[in-house]
């Protein structure tokens, strides 16, 4: 194992140079690696685990409803991204004292968002009826909305508990945050493993509290020892809450929150319209094969996640020539991934049997249409990230409008074609051919210095 990771080292400094910056980013990348790969696993792990606690319906209950709160996360308005620029320019120039403020004001602006967004959550669900939005009479719906409340107080807080997270994203160490993620994932999967083998099987409410709970607890516990420790110079406190920062903060976020409604509202409806269409049964078999061929993404994310704040810092130090050899490293790389993914479609079949056994059987169109959007995926991950990092959103922003028509028509034509889920990812693959146009033509004009009016906004 050892030896294997010393080759891998070689291998990515040769493939990606040997300058300060990257081999920064290197290191990160193999911490990434070892965590992330660990996370994968217990990911997998974690689903034949589910199914035989609950049924295959209440996990596709779960699956849905996680969907649905998914939605809440606009309430973000892309303040977490807003900071992790904002930060990274502050850590650039040194300046302690502005990062210290930008992190007191997002934590007080989330904080206050949050808040009026709980309160109107927990009045409002008295009334909504989860049995016909989840389209199941298996749990009652007294039980739903117990499950619902809980869930979702947590699921928010945890949006504020992890912003620690995008802290250490802007000082150039996303494998801490890789850790964080990790250790919130081996939490549930001990606690689903001691479920499954105590007298009390199938509570869902039981299940769904823990897996929110015990994340949140995680987070609060990092924070606690981070603002101690690595960033007390930055430790957010009332005093440096400064409002009038709050602009540029929003501005930008605002910007990133609005390129990321399309993908948000997609991957948040799409097990409601799967769960609606064909029942919460087939969200299950959607999420597998979306699980099975997430993993060369989710391991292509590791190698892209120091790239973003990378960026930040080479174009305040205005290193273009960095920043044209890394492009050119990470195609390369998501062109071997791509390869990797269709070897991936032929081997599927034995994967699945060995994997969720005979409970779970995906039809071959499925697993096709997914491995073609994880392709457009790899494909774009390069240049979305690097358009992140400028902060030139603007056209991004500006074609979301675009791929929410085109999602929603293409879902209701394309869902009666297929008699399964293939319908709702064919719907997907149509959205995305739009950045997979717009985002590579924009990143060679800003490389080229030939970026201007909404290209270089």
């Amino acid at each position: 194992m050892q030896n294997q990771i010393i080759f891998f080292n070689t291998y990515f400094k040769k493939l990606t140079g040997s300058q300060g910056r990257t081999a920064k980013a290197g290191r990160q990348v193999m911490y990434s690696f070892l965590l992330k790969g660990f996370s994968i696993l217990t990911g997998f792990i974690y689903v034949p685990l589910l199914l035989n606690y609950l049924t295959q319906e209440k996990y596709g209950i779960w699956l849905t409803l996680t969907s649905i709160l998914g939605w809440f996360g606009f309430f973000d308005i892309g303040l977490g991204n807003g900071l992790r620029n904002k930060l990274t320019e502050s850590f650039a120039l040194g300046d302690m004292n502005l990062g210290k403020k930008y992190v007191s004001t997002t934590y007080a602006l989330l904080i206050c968002i949050f808040s009026v967004v709980l309160v109107i959550f927990n009045v409002c669900n008295v009334f909504v009826d989860w049995q016909k939005v989840l389209n199941t009479k298996t749990i009652s719906n007294q039980e739903l909305y117990v499950l619902t409340s809980i869930v979702f107080t947590f699921f928010i807080i945890r949006f504020i508990v992890q912003l620690i997270g995008v802290i250490y994203l802007a000082d150039h160490k996303p494998s801490v945050n890789n850790a964080l993620g990790t250790a919130s994932n081996l939490l549930s999967l001990i606690i689903v493993y001691i479920l499954t083998k105590s007298a009390i099987k199938g509570d869902l409410v039981l299940l769904g509290s823990i897996i929110t709970i015990m994340p949140v607890l995680l987070f609060v516990f990092i924070s606690i020892y981070a603002f101690k420790n690595n960033y007390a110079n930055i430790k957010p406190s009332f005093k440096a809450i400064n409002f009038k920062l709050s602009s540029g903060l929003m501005s930008l976020g605002v910007k990133f929150f609005l390129m990321q409604v399309s993908a948000i509202v997609i991957f948040s409806t799409s097990s409601i319209f799967i769960a609606q269409f064909y029942g919460p049964k087939e969200v299950v078999v959607y999420n597998i094969v979306f699980k099975y061929f997430q993993m060369p993404v989710m391991i292509f994310s590791i190698i892209l996640s120091p790239f973003w704040s990378a960026v930040t810092d080479a174009l305040v130090k205005n290193d273009y020539a960095w920043l044209k050899s890394s492009i050119r490293r990470l195609n390369i790389m998501s062109a071997l991934f791509s390869l990797g993914i269709i070897i991936m479609v032929f081997i599927s079949r034995p994967v699945f049997k060995i994997w969720v056994g005979d409970k779970v059987n995906p039809p071959f169109s499925l697993v096709v249409f997914m491995a073609i959007y994880s392709i457009i995926n790899v494909f774009l991950s390069p240049f979305v990230s690097f358009i992140n990092g400028t902060g030139k959103i603007k056209l991004t922003m500006s074609f979301t409008f675009v791929e929410m028509v085109l999602y929603f028509g293409s879902i209701f034509f394309f869902a009666h074609v297929f008699k399964n889920s293939s319908g709702i990812v064919v719907a997907i693959i149509i959205t995305s051919s739009v950045g997979s146009i717009v985002q590579p033509i924009q990143t060679y004009k800003i490389l080229n210095k030939k970026a201007t009016g909404i290209w270089f906004k």
